[in-house]
């Protein structure tokens, strides 16, 4: 059965690796994720997760100040 990456439709090889260029959604294949796409996507979540982490660490300090959050003390 073919396996065909379900985020940039590349077909994969048995480790993952894409081996061809973005396809029409075959139905009939396997979907999951090539390495390339799960790479992103993983650096994706935890770049957001450490965002987050930081908004969090902004909350508390500005509720036990009592300081108003506005867009550019969030990006500092």
């Amino acid at each position: 059965m073919e396996r065909q990456c379900a985020w940039c439709l590349r077909f994969m090889d048995r480790s993952g690796e894409p081996i061809s260029t973005p396809q029409p959604k075959q139905y009939k294949a396997s979907h999951g994720m090539c390495r390339a796409c799960g790479s992103l996507w993983l650096e994706r979540a935890l770049s957001n997760s450490a965002e987050q982490d930081a908004t969090k660490k902004l909350l508390v300090v500005c509720e036990a100040t009592g300081e108003e959050i506005t867009e550019a003390s969030s990006k500092s």
